[in-house]
């Protein structure tokens, strides 16, 4: 029934509009209604619109003017003038609420003068959101405006905090009957004549708004090649070529950005996050399909001494040399045979170098099946690589390098564990001669755990005055008198029983106990030796120092004050350093030794031979004594070649006035050769191995015995021959 009534009424209007003039008339009537809805429409549109952005353009200014404002009194904290300055602009009847954030104090401080700026608040989401993205948000909700933007330092460009701004937005649906109020008569008048005006602007004017939003949503879902209706020469173009211009720049800048975040400026090769986060990727991948990788650590070996003699600058670009050199070496090695160089469609697949700061590198290496052979030929082919000789301007400049190798998954399974266990045994090959490479083991894991333990046990050595001086005499060479004694320190471990110097000074030198260490072995040498020469005995002692001791700018006072405390006399004291240590920085070098060297202490260029000396430094430093390596005697009657050097050596010295002292001598042929070619005096297990203090005065009082004796056995014949 309903139905029926329905279809009569449609068949009603049909017959009634099937008339051309009811038609026309229905026509125009109802593009009349349109075009005045239309007009009433835009002009409603472009009405709220202005009110909209002038709203949030206002909101602006105050987020710009509080985020001005605020960067001073956040550098100095001075919260309350913040406080109080917020407070006047939060007077503003469009001002809602207002605060500024200090994240690193987490205080808040708001336009509210009955809230403390020390009561923690909850900060909106919004301001979050800019503080961590370092840029300015907004939101417009249908009654307020949120702005927020980061407070940021504009000299050195620090984030100091936030601040975020609420600005009343006004009522739409008021603003909306207010317009159409307005234009509903202006819109009856005009609407005649200005319909077709208004369609055509409408349309004109909206088209290339709508193509320029659509744009703006591609461009904010990350799209930034989107194309832009610059083509237009009105406003609209020159909107759309800002916001062009503009879009362009946020591309370079996020660019740069991801150059700083995950390049490294001075090789280009991808920096220690880059790698963390394509590392972990890779395991994840390598973890879910079974397959192996390696990680392998590369430290350079003797490149601290190009810095510190080129500089710094000629540093970076031997650090980016090495690093073209490990990228073409894998990129021809991978393409060449590696294990999947014919699947690249996994970043898994591929290799990656990465420099992890100062002459450290890392190379991610995906591996087959068995890898242990296939790395071992990568690692000593790098090494190769590596040692090749650099060209930078007019020099050639040489450089080893020392590799670590951790497997997945085997000694590891993330990033960590695995760099970590490659670094370990990149320092297990350095312990070598260099260029070399080492796998990873547990081994490693347990000397560098020992390695700590001794720590610990040194330091409470050093605390509670473990350590023991050992004396080795000097003897002169042509009298055969004992003339003086150098002092080595022995450590008796608890646990460990007695262990050599070799264990524990380098480690001393790592850790920084050196210092404390050097200084107690001399103070307890210059007690021992002042008390032993009081009995009688004139010996001149000998103490090594170290690099730290030698570089501390206090040296010359910490000395002089430990010989005044114990009263040894500065002139029966000699310090020895070594040749390369002197060598490394000879002005340094004679500024250090001087002050000491005019309150009467000697000094000796310790195992001189093995280091790099030049004639033009040796004859401007104040050195007092050689001290000959015993990698020199020990070949005297058997190397025709140590018999020159010894000699060369020895005549040098005398030329330039030195005495020289011989260590390491243990046979008689040595001594005699020595005494021969004119050296001054030598030490060595031949005469004795180094011993305590009480044993040093009985050694010297049975060798005094022992010259009477033979004196008494020579002088009776000679009277027997007289008597007859």
């Amino acid at each position: 029934m309903f139905m029926a009534r329905v279809s009569d009424f449609c068949r009603n209007v049909h017959a009634w509009t099937s008339s051309l003039r009811i038609r026309l008339i229905l026509f125009i009537a109802g593009l009349f209604a349109g075009l005045t809805l239309a007009m009433v429409g835009v002009t409603t549109y472009f009405d709220i619109r202005d009110a909209v952005v002038k709203s949030i353009d206002q909101a602006t200014v105050v987020a710009k003017t509080v985020s001005r404002l605020a960067a001073p009194h956040l550098e100095n904290h001075r919260y309350l003038i913040l406080a109080q300055e917020l407070e006047s602009i939060a007077a503003e009847n469009d001002v809602l609420k207002i605060l500024v954030f200090d994240p690193h104090r987490n205080i808040t401080v708001d336009g509210d003068p009955t809230t403390h700026y020390f009561k923690a608040q909850k900060q909106p989401d919004i301001l979050l959101q800019s503080l961590r993205a370092q840029a300015s948000l907004r939101e417009t909700d249908t009654g307020a405006i949120e702005i927020a933007r980061p407070v940021i330092n504009s000299q050195t460009g620090q984030t100091l905090g936030a601040v975020f701004v609420l600005f009343a937005q006004e009522d739409l649906q008021t603003l909306v009957r207010s317009i159409w109020q307005r234009n509903a008569l202006i819109a009856l008048a005009i609407l005649l004549v200005s319909i077709p005006i208004a369609y055509h602007f409408g349309h004109e004017l909206l088209q290339p708004i709508r193509e320029l939003t659509r744009t703006a949503h591609r461009v904010s879902a990350g799209d930034f090649d989107a194309p832009f209706p610059v083509q237009r020469n009105d406003e609209i173009g020159i909107l759309a070529r800002a916001y062009r211009d503009m879009v362009g720049t946020i591309r370079d800048n996020m660019d740069r950005i991801h150059q700083l975040a995950y390049v490294d400026g001075v090789t280009r090769l991808a920096n220690r996050e880059q790698f963390r986060q394509k590392l972990e990727k890779a395991l994840n991948h390598a973890g879910e399909y079974g397959e192996q990788c390696a990680v392998l650590f590369i430290d350079l070996d003797r490149f601290k001494r190009v810095n510190d003699t080129f500089g710094h600058d000629m540093g970076d670009i031997l650090l980016a040399q090495v690093a073209r050199r490990l990228e073409s070496f894998l990129h021809q090695r991978w393409m060449r045979e590696g294990p999947m160089a014919n699947d690249e469609s996994s970043p898994c697949n591929v290799p990656l170098v990465a420099r992890l700061g100062g002459d450290e590198f890392a190379i991610y290496l995906p591996l087959p099946k068995q890898g242990e052979r296939y790395l071992t030929r990568i690692a000593r082919e790098l090494t190769d690589a590596i040692a090749n000789q650099y060209e930078i301007g007019p020099m050639c400049i040489d450089i080893g390098s020392s590799i670590g190798i951790a497997r997945y998954p085997c000694d590891g399974e993330n990033f960590t564990t695995l760099l970590k266990n490659a670094d370990m045994a990149m320092y297990e090959a350095k312990k070598t001669t260099g260029d070399s490479y080492c796998f990873y083991s547990k081994e490693i894991d347990r000397k560098a755990m020992g390695w700590l333990s001794l720590e610990r046990d040194l330091k409470t050595a050093i605390a509670e005055d473990q350590l023991t001086v050992k004396y080795q005499p000097q003897l002169d060479c042509l009298t055969g008198q004992i003339i003086g004694v150098e002092a080595l320190v022995r450590w008796h471990h608890p646990v460990r029983g007695l262990l050599p110097p070799s264990e524990f000074i380098c480690l001393a030198e790592e850790t920084g106990l050196i210092l404390e260490l050097g200084y107690s072995v001399l103070r307890k040498a210059c007690h021992e030796i002042v008390a032993i020469n009081a009995e009688g005995a004139k010996l001149r002692l000998a103490v090594n120092l170290s690099m730290a001791q030698f570089r501390a700018s206090d040296m010359a006072e910490k000395i002089l004050s430990i010989a005044h405390a114990s009263g040894m006399p500065p002139t029966m004291l000699e310090l020895e350093i070594t040749e390369s240590l002197a060598m490394a920085d000879p002005e340094h070098a004679h500024s250090a030794i001087e002050p000491l060297r005019n309150e009467g202490i000697r000094f000796a260029i310790d195992d001189f031979g093995t280091g790099y000396s030049s004639l033009a430094h040796l004859r401007r430093l104040p050195f007092d004594v050689f001290k000959i390596d015993r990698a020199f005697i020990s070949g005297i009657g058997e190397d025709e070649s140590a018999d020159v050097i010894i000699k060369t050596i020895l005549a040098m010295a005398q030329s330039l006035d030195y005495e020289t002292v011989a260590e390491g001598v243990e046979k008689q042929g040595q001594f005699d050769f020595l005494a021969q070619n004119g050296c001054t005096s030598a030490q060595g297990f031949y005469f004795a191995k180094p011993m305590a203090g009480a044993d040093l005065v009985r050694w010297i009082e049975d060798r005094a015995r022992l010259q009477v004796d033979r004196f008494a056995s020579d002088f009776n014949p000679a009277l027997k021959s007289l008597a007859g």
